[in-house]
């Protein structure tokens, strides 16, 4: 068994053995031709990063025209923003004269509505004397009617 064992190891020594330098008589080019194929590579490798690199400065362009685009928005929407703030403050402005105006009005209906309740009063009180002043008259012209009469 042990022998068998040995054998076997043996021939996969072998095997293994001339595997490789079947693939090192087939895989060995020549250093001029493994040269100009790795220049090719290299080559190709090198153009296609340059694209790459085209790419990807075209694309940063984009970007920079779309910030500047951005910002150019921003600005005009700040503009605007404070444009409404001011239009906010005077209006604020606008509603507190309106407000002090509006309560000055009612200070001045009030004092209207004192005066006409004076007024009436003195209406009132006016006719009251009026009616007695009426009253005497009358009572007047009736005496001196008795004292024509009488006579």
């Amino acid at each position: 068994m042990r022998q068998r064992i040995l054998v076997l190891a043996a021939s996969c020594a072998l095997a293994t053995a001339s595997g490789v330098r079947a693939e090192t008589r087939h895989a060995a080019p020549r250093p001029a031709e493994q040269a100009a194929k790795q220049d090719a590579e290299d080559r190709a490798l090198l153009y296609q990063i340059a694209e790459a690199q085209r790419g990807v400065g075209e694309q940063m362009q984009q970007l920079q025209e779309r910030m500047d685009e951005l910002h150019g928005e921003l600005a005009r929407y700040q503009d605007q923003v404070s444009g409404l703030t001011d239009e906010l403050k005077a209006t604020r402005e606008e509603v507190k004269g309106l407000y002090v105006e509006n309560t000055t009005l009612k200070e001045q209906i009030d004092a209207a509505k004192d005066a006409i309740e004076s007024v009436d009063a003195n209406v009132s009180g006016f006719r009251t004397i009026s009616g007695f002043f009426i009253a005497a008259m009358i009572l007047l012209l009736v005496a001196i009617f008795a004292r024509t009469v009488w006579r």
